[in-house]
């Protein structure tokens, strides 16, 4: 089974680079009925963040500017915003990556959900 893409991001970082977020309908849904998402997070040619774990908000599309908004808020967190715990699966390039580009990130999903 091939998962339909939702949505295809992009937005320019602080450097000039570029970052891209593909996201997926799963077919899946969680204990809210929400659509579980899929995701990918490309930096530079390569994959940052991987995963099929987010659900956005009963108040959204799936595919909608604010869904896009929070899943990049949660890839944005950086060490000492959230537990400790939720980064023990962070590989040493994700934690490198989240204390370089997650500040502009999370800005850009500000941005996004028209919070700035």
């Amino acid at each position: 089974m091939v998962a339909d893409l939702l949505k295809h991001w992009k937005g320019r970082l602080s450097d000039g680079s570029w970052v891209h977020l593909k996201m997926w309908d799963t077919g899946g849904r969680d204990w809210r009925g929400q659509t579980i998402i899929s995701y990918q997070l490309r930096h530079k040619g390569k994959i940052v963040f991987l995963g099929s774990d987010f659900a956005g908000s009963p108040m959204n599309c799936d595919d909608s500017r604010e869904t896009v908004g929070s899943l990049l808020l949660f890839l944005s967190l950086r060490p000492g915003e959230t537990d400790k715990e939720f980064f023990e699966n962070y590989t040493a390039d994700q934690l490198v990556w989240v204390r370089e580009h997650g500040e502009w990130l999370s800005l850009l999903a500000h941005q996004m959900l028209g919070e700035l």
